[in-house]
């Protein structure tokens, strides 16, 4: 069911651009772009109207179906994949030591930290 509202959602949301695309925002539109001798021809007399409340049920079916979807969502399903990425993590982070410790081990250690230059007009510091 999940899937069938996704694909609802998808087809809603190129229906809702192309019929965004079509209005002319200084209210024109298909209705300016066409004349006036269509509208007798195709008897539509205001195509305006009919975009625009396309877009406002567009509109609102795009949130229903969005809502809808959370009730829908396999929580069984979710719930494994949670526990499984906090598992890779949970034994991630030994793995990463025990191979840090022995790549220590295997370089005799760790290198000692250089020596910082002091700082112009001071003194250097003193070896132990």
């Amino acid at each position: 069911m999940y899937v069938f509202i996704t694909i609802l959602i998808i087809i809603i949301c190129v229906l809702l651009g192309l019929i965004v695309l079509i209005q002319n925002p200084k209210g024109g539109g298909v209705n300016a772009s066409f004349g006036g001798a269509s509208q007798q021809i195709f008897g539509a007399s205001r195509t305006t109207d009919v975009i625009e409340k396309t877009t406002w049920t567009l509109a609102i079916l795009l949130l229903v179906f969005s809502l809808c979807s959370a009730f829908f969502i396999d929580n069984k399903r979710v719930a494994t994949a949670k526990g499984a990425a906090a598992q890779t993590t949970k034994t991630a982070a030994p793995v990463e030591i025990d191979e840090v410790s022995k790549r220590l081990k295997e370089t005799g250690g760790g290198a000692p930290a250089p020596m910082q230059s002091a700082p112009k007009g001071q003194p250097a510091p003193q070896k132990p």
